[in-house]
């Protein structure tokens, strides 16, 4: 149990990057947290999009601060090496976003030498 509990810690530590990155508007926050070849597959107002992580990090910046996000871990399942977790994340705003919007996130994440990475993101853009 206290394997588990301390990869869960590390997992949601990693996490942050991401969370941190989004409320900020600013990807730096959020490079850390994700493997270099990470990809990112999803709808976002209708349109499929897929491809390299890149992709998030300049919708974030070009979005702007976040500041009112509420991000709420669903479940973090790990597996040795590899770990998934479920994170929906309430009252997105910016340029981009809008007022308040709501997505839901399914993040696949790999234990490397560095630590937990961010190897892939999947996620719903909730119609507001």
């Amino acid at each position: 149990m206290t394997t588990y509990l301390t990869e869960h810690d590390a997992i949601t530590k990693t996490m942050q990057h991401y969370i941190e990155g989004g409320r900020a508007g600013k990807s730096e926050l959020m490079r850390p947290g994700f493997h270099a070849d990470a990809t990112i597959v999803g709808y976002c107002a209708g349109t499929l999009l897929t491809g390299p992580i890149q992709q998030l990090f300049g919708w974030v910046d070009a979005n702007g601060p976040a500041a009112g996000i509420e991000p709420r871990f669903v479940s973090i399942d790990i597996l040795e090496t590899v770990a998934v977790v479920r994170l929906e994340v309430e009252h997105w705003s910016g340029k981009l976003a809008g007022a308040d919007a709501h997505m839901s996130d399914v993040f696949t994440l790999l234990k490397t030498q560095e630590g937990w990475k961010i190897t892939q993101k999947t996620f719903h853009w909730h119609a507001q």
